[in-house]
């Protein structure tokens, strides 16, 4: 080889490793910016800085495009199913949606929509795969398959969370939606014998086209819970009728939105039925806490038995509970036992214990998920749920789509602890906040069109001060964690600081 021919080759190659490196090596952190809508976190903690950058990587590396059959989808069960199913997903929808997958999130419950019918008993298919097919390990057939009661109502108390935080109106129009809302909350009911003077003595083995012993799935078509262990026949779970509580309030929230109100009546009348038979049945005045699982010998489950899981985490996630003195009770519970619980339960408390003042454990419970000593933190839902405990539980964000407004409280775990997140879809916009211990938070409306910002800091105070100016604020003054609150309104471009003194 000539001289020029060998210098014009190791330039060729020099080329080619920069390509290399640059294709195989990019700084994580600006590689997941890019696929989110640069959403952003940083705070005084950096190990939950950490934490969030983790998790936003993890969750998004299961994020697809619409190059398979199913369209837009991510992952949303055991790892490697390469499959999505109506637990999973419900649960993991909202910190996907704050990482930018809208169309993933709209798509995938479409399908569950748009598969449930007569012929499976008004059941869907409970997890679908890449392949815009029924996953075959938990399905043979339409008489034959796996599936979880709770799981309908799930989707359709998601389906309206989604709605609040996007204003996406196809969660409230789309007509396979609202086939999906109405027979899963009146023939699936029915047909299922849920209603509350049935539900105790319903036949368990119901609908079988075949003898358990001869069919693939037996009873598990149709478990009365999530709770897929238990110590024998389970007759019923707790989160069964808490999920059906959840789904009558959201359906009837958004028959309210298309103007049905006096529909809407029918369903909050039916929420508040199936609120009293949980106060009543699921509450042991004796024992003073909360039956779990109540199983066909007669004799019950509760907070923990042996190796069983703990199920309460669902009276909240549904919000089917609201005394005090209970609510205390369980989040001390689940405090003691947080080491001992699967990482399917364990992804669901952080928030919970945000909302109920523990904000350091909450810290900590996310970074013990997101660290290499979890050695089942690559599971879809750990990910997804971190990303939501962080924006929603310590950021304090909601949004109330209706009234195109988005509220923050902060949850910082002291007062010279500060974090901040940007670039957060929701609504029309995206927004970014940043919270100061807990006395003050600055929020930007860094596009879209105007928005409105409920700004409530914890405490009662008689007044607040925007950017300096004293402003007469509202108080909430009752419940675990009294607030004060104002709301102003930002256009696009204008932040604003709120805070208890100039």
């Amino acid at each position: 080889m000539k001289g020029t021919q060998i210098k014009t080759f190791k330039t060729l190659l020099f080329i080619l490793f920069v390509i290399g490196v640059q294709a195989c090596g990019p700084d994580p952190k600006k590689a997941s910016q890019r696929e989110s809508g640069d959403l952003d976190f940083d705070s005084s903690n950096q190990k939950l800085t950490e934490a969030f950058y983790w998790a936003k990587d993890k969750a998004l590396s299961y994020a697809h495009d619409d190059s398979d059959p199913v369209g837009y989808w991510y992952e949303a069960a055991l790892p490697d199913r390469e499959a999505f199913c109506m637990r999973d997903v419900s649960h993991q929808a909202i910190g996907a949606e704050i990482l930018g997958l809208g169309k993933h999130n709209y798509n995938m419950f479409l399908k569950f929509a748009q598969n449930i019918n007569r012929e499976k008993d008004y059941c869907t298919y409970w997890e679908i795969n890449r392949y815009n097919k029924p996953a075959p390990v938990d399905y043979e057939n339409d008489d034959d398959f796996w599936y979880n009661l709770p799981a309908n109502f799930d989707v359709v108390q998601s389906a309206y969370r989604l709605y609040q935080w996007t204003g996406n109106e196809d969660y409230l129009k789309n007509r396979d939606l609202n086939a999906f809302y109405h027979l899963s909350l009146n023939e699936y009911v029915d047909h299922w014998d849920l209603e509350k003077d049935k539900i105790l003595v319903r036949n368990r083995s119901m609908h079988l086209k075949d003898t358990p012993d001869n069919s693939r799935f037996g009873t598990n078509r149709g478990i009365p819970t999530y709770n897929e262990g238990g110590r024998g026949e389970t007759r019923l779970g707790i989160d069964l009728p808490a999920s059906m509580i959840a789904a009558y309030k959201a359906y009837a929230e958004l028959l309210k939105l298309n103007g049905k109100l006096l529909e809407s009546k029918t369903y909050t009348e039916k929420a508040q039925r199936a609120q009293e038979f949980l106060d009543s049945f699921w509450w042991d005045p004796e024992k003073r806490e909360y039956r779990s699982i109540a199983y066909a010998d007669g004799t019950y489950d509760y907070f923990w038995v042996g190796e069983q899981q703990a199920f309460l985490h669902y009276l909240f996630y549904f919000d089917a509970i609201s005394d005090d003195a209970k609510i205390m009770k369980i989040v001390e519970d689940y405090e003691a036992n947080f080491n001992r619980l699967i990482v399917e339960l364990k992804s669901y408390l952080p928030i919970i214990f945000y909302e109920n003042g523990k904000s350091k454990i909450a810290d900590q419970m996310i970074i013990d998920l997101c660290s290499p000593e979890n050695q089942r933190r690559d599971y879809p839902e750990n990910s997804f749920t971190v990303i939501e405990h962080i924006t929603r539980g310590l950021m304090g964000i909601n949004v109330d789509a209706p009234s195109n407004t988005f509220s923050t409280v902060s949850r910082m775990s002291d007062g010279a602890a500060w974090a901040e997140m940007k670039h957060i879809p929701l609504l029309s916009n995206q927004i970014g906040v940043k919270h100061f211990g807990r006395s003050k938070t600055t929020a930007i409306n860094e596009s879209g069109g105007s928005i409105n910002w409920t700004a409530k800091i914890p405490g009662i105070h008689s007044y607040l001060y925007i950017d300096g100016r004293k402003t007469a604020c509202k108080k909430v003054g009752t419940g675990r964690q009294p607030y004060s609150y104002l709301t102003l309104t930002l256009k696009e471009g204008d932040s604003a600081t709120v805070s208890i003194s100039p």
